[in-house]
């Protein structure tokens, strides 16, 4: 049995643990036409030792979630440093933490970012120099054959900290528990809302170097500051000097992204972005009212293992902490929801973003045209706010939380 069984409980993740765990090389991983990575089996090659399928959510029918954490402690953090707040998405924590775990021995897997080809890939980290690369969050799936097949045949030699999506870190927590060696590596996920095609961000990368008449980039940041925290600003650089910044009251990649039409599969029902059970740590924004007023970025930090509290404890004297409960903050992210999937309008979608010819905005204008009319009214009603001055939408958010909580 494989990972190409037809009694898989659940969508592909694009993970990619399932080829890199493969002891004979028979699971490669390439696009789809949709734009998203997926394993093919080759039948020649594989053995049936159905080791992909042991570590695989698809075949996983005792998924743990965790449920009743409304009254249990998460904390809000940021860095002391202003310049790793400033060049991070957040609060810095990850930054932070990676330079720890370096400084500690360990080889640290991460995601950068490949400006000519315009992907994101996990990485092997062993310097301090390395993880800088890390940060900025990348809003589309990263290919991570290469690193994890290195951590797989590493895993007895080196200690590794893996920073990933829950998906990813839920097959590395089944491979390493198989190997009887979980508890020698640290794992850190993050809050996830869902990853989106990858065609969306080659079509707007596309777009925007036309636009500005460049061929290539040397540094993006998907989800720059220069407007403040909780913006989404997509900046883009050439030479050190900053070529492009996305209006992010009318941004077409997020808004696909936060559409959910082109989500993958697999994040309609996900149940591995409503656990804790498979992490030592999880990381994200801290939406919410409690930090509506801080436009610098404050990390949200899950502890959930005693060996991820003895690492959150020894960078304390390099951040600013503050207990919350998570009745404060859950509300605001993804976690225990489900996402309703028109197969219909996708297919229409994905014709559209396959279409040389297409533009972004006429994918866009297409998903709002098939809103339900209180999704179109919503959506709008949006819309008209991210019109107003900065200051006029940071009173709204306050009215609105006051009236929500």
């Amino acid at each position: 049995m494989n990972i190409a069984n037809d009694k898989a409980l659940h969508q592909c993740t694009s993970c990619q643990m399932c080829a890199a765990v493969c002891p004979t090389g028979a699971i490669s991983i390439d696009l789809d036409k949709n734009g998203f990575y997926r394993p093919t089996v080759n039948p020649e090659e594989c053995v049936d030792c159905s080791l992909c399928t042991t570590i695989c959510y698809k075949f996983d029918n005792n998924v743990q979630e965790t449920n009743s954490l409304d009254d249990e402690t998460i904390y809000g953090a940021s860095a002391i440093d202003k310049s790793i707040v400033k060049e991070t998405t957040s609060g810095g924590i990850a930054d932070i933490l990676a330079r720890k775990l370096i400084s500690r021995g360990y080889k640290c897997i991460g995601v950068c970012y490949d400006t000519d080809r315009a992907v994101a890939y996990h990485k092997v980290a062993e310097t301090e120099q390395d993880v800088i690369g890390f940060r900025g969050s990348k809003y589309i799936q990263s290919y991570t054959f290469s690193a994890f097949k290195q951590m797989v045949s590493e895993v007895n030699k080196y200690k590794f900290a893996i920073f990933g999506l829950p998906c990813q870190i839920y097959a590395i927590h089944r491979f390493l528990a198989k190997r009887r060696c979980r508890e020698d590596h640290i794992l850190i996920d993050l809050y996830c809302h869902g990853t989106p095609s990858l065609r969306i961000w080659q079509k707007y990368n596309d777009e925007i170097k036309h636009l500005i008449q460049k061929y290539s980039f040397d540094k993006v940041n998907f989800r720059s500051k220069i407007k403040g925290w909780g913006n989404f600003n997509v900046v883009m650089e050439v030479d050190n000097i900053t070529a492009f910044i996305s209006n992010n009251k009318k941004n077409e990649f997020y808004s696909l992204f936060f559409s959910d039409v082109v989500l993958n599969d697999s994040c309609y029902e996900c149940k591995l972005r409503s656990t804790l059970r498979y992490t030592d740590i999880r990381l994200g924004d801290f939406w919410g009212k409690e930090y509506v007023n801080n436009h610098q970025g404050v990390s949200a930090v899950s502890i959930v293992t005693e060996k991820g509290k003895a690492l959150f404890d020894s960078i304390k004297d390099e951040i600013i902490y503050e207990e919350h409960k998570y009745k404060d903050f859950l509300p605001y992210q993804s976690y225990g929801k489900v996402y309703p999937k028109n197969d219909e309008l996708r297919k229409v979608v994905f014709n559209q973003l396959n279409d040389d010819s297409a533009k972004l905005r006429d994918v866009v204008r297409t998903i709002h045209l098939n809103l339900p009319l209180k999704q179109r009214i919503k959506h709008h009603l949006k819309h008209i706010v991210k019109m107003m001055p900065d200051g006029m939408i940071s009173v709204i958010k306050k009215l609105y939380y006051k009236l929500t909580n």
